[in-house]
């Protein structure tokens, strides 16, 4: 079974740029098999990186862009599950929100983070076929997020706002500062001062 690595012991690791996925790698499959079977396993998670396992490739996994049972997700009408995606790319985003977001690898790293509303994703299936797919809301927010991590950009870094706030407390926390969308259709860029090493 695979083990997430936190920053705690594997930041430099963690920070890396993740390759590309060759489709020629015979640990591809074994790969693959691997981190399915841990998302399907495992819980108290939207998605994951590949290189939260150890394995610096581009992949993630949309385990459900379903909050567990709260509304705080306005705007997520296509909620996403049991996704996996190969060498995912944004080839644009629009529009803004805001989500107080958290990470099992950024350890108790809970920040206000600004994220498209909207991104086209072009991508591939385990087959190695080639999807360019739309995503809104909630799911942009998440997809976004793991897209950061293959190039080794941890959600604190693009903080506006930081704390350290166990997970017991998150869900309370989030229920009273619920996710925002601020625009659907604005201009989005990040801002390009990443924070790193701020906390």
């Amino acid at each position: 079974m695979l083990k997430v690595l936190t920053i705690k012991n594997n930041e430099k690791f963690l920070r890396q740029r993740s390759s590309v996925v060759d489709f020629q790698d015979k640990d591809l499959p074994q790969d693959l098999k691997d981190i399915k079977e841990y998302c399907t396993v495992n819980s108290g998670f939207y998605a994951m990186a590949s290189i939260q396992f150890g394995i610096p490739k581009r992949i993630i996994y949309i385990k459900s862009t379903k909050q567990n049972g709260s509304n705080d997700c306005a705007g997520s009408e296509h909620n996403l599950e049991h996704i996996l995606m190969i060498n995912p790319e944004i080839v644009s985003q629009k529009g803004k929100t805001e989500f107080w977001e958290a990470c099992v690898s950024g350890l108790d790293n809970f920040a206000l983070v600004e994220r498209p509303y909207e991104i086209v994703v072009r991508y591939q299936n385990e087959n190695g076929d080639i999807k360019v797919q739309k995503f809104e809301g909630f799911s942009s927010t998440v997809i976004s997020h793991e897209i950061d991590h293959l190039d080794g950009i941890f959600h604190m870094d693009r903080a506006k706002k930081l704390l350290q706030l166990p997970a017991s407390e998150r869900a309370e926390y989030r229920r009273q500062h619920p996710y925002k969308i601020i625009s659907k259709d604005c201009e989005f860029t990040y801002d390009t001062n990443i924070n790193l090493n701020i906390y």
